[in-house]
């Protein structure tokens, strides 16, 4: 019986996609130390199953880099439309991950003071809906087209 080739590994990705994926893999680096920084709890609990929704969103937000490394590889900006438009999903992703720590830091604050507290069962509602659309929210609005860049270099004059 033949044996099943392994996956490949990932491709290599640009420095400028690569970018928008570091920054999302650390933030949720940092949420999985904050969720073992909180002593056993159903806080803890439900940040852990949030942190299970991240590695999700993570896994998109690989995808996305890909498509738009494909598109364009990258060393400091893109110029391509589809490219741009890829660009900015992942930078608000990238937004959206840094907020998801500071909530969940914020939680992790709360619940070591007072773990009976109303008010993080409330934020925890609050996180897991944000997290469960973090890359794959809505694609957003056409950019603006812009202007050519100029050379430089002398002017011809006629």
């Amino acid at each position: 019986m033949p044996r099943s080739q392994p996956e490949p590994p990932p491709p290599r990705l640009s420095r400028y996609w690569n970018g928008y994926v570091s920054a999302c893999e650390d933030s949720v680096a940092r949420f999985r130390r904050i969720v073992s920084a909180i002593p056993a709890s159903p806080a803890r609990e439900w940040l852990a199953r949030i942190a299970t929704q991240l590695d999700t969103e993570l896994g998109a937000v690989r995808r996305l880099a890909t498509v738009g490394d494909s598109i364009e590889p990258a060393w400091w900006w893109v110029s391509e439309a589809p490219a741009k438009r890829i660009s900015q999903r992942l930078d608000e992703a990238r937004s959206s991950f840094a907020d998801a720590v500071a909530q969940a830091a914020t939680i992790a604050e709360q619940a070591a003071l007072d773990p009976a507290h109303a008010d993080v069962t409330a934020q925890l509602e609050v996180l897991a809906q944000q997290a469960s659309e973090l890359a794959l929210g809505p694609a957003p609005a056409e950019p603006e087209p812009e202007e050519p860049r100029r050379r430089w270099g002398r002017r011809r004059e006629a």
